[in-house]
């Protein structure tokens, strides 16, 4: 009965890492396989698919940018924050709320390795 359950969990997980690995792995090719979709569906020309090729990369740059807007003004807020933090406090509270946020950052990186480490070890 055991080595049933084992086999089953490892056959799902395995199953579970090729879904993972197939998917990031062709984005390029599911992109390129919606237009020609798209063409036959719609009849486009070739010079329509170009145009919404395009068209689709300048949105996904739009948005890149967008997202690396948003990730400045989180950062400016964070600061501001900073700043505020040290009007209230006292240097030494100031300099122990330091020290506590530099270990939750160190735990939250950890924690990052070995999830990821993880996670690869599955798709593997």
């Amino acid at each position: 009965m055991k080595k049933l359950i084992l086999s089953a969990a490892f056959l799902g997980l395995g199953v579970f890492g090729f879904a993972q690995t197939t998917q990031k792995a062709d984005m390029g090719q599911r992109k390129a396989e919606h237009l020609q979709k798209m063409k036959q569906e719609l009849d486009l020309t070739d010079t329509q698919v170009a145009q919404l090729k395009a068209l689709h990369e300048s949105k996904a740059a739009e948005r890149k940018q967008d997202m690396s807007a948003k990730k400045e003004d989180k950062m400016q807020k964070m600061k501001q924050n900073e700043a505020e933090m040290q009007k209230i406090l006292t240097p030494e509270q100031y300099k122990k709320f330091q020290e506590l946020k530099a270990k939750r950052m160190a735990e939250r990186k950890e924690n990052f390795k070995e999830r990821k480490s993880a996670n690869s070890a599955v798709v593997k």
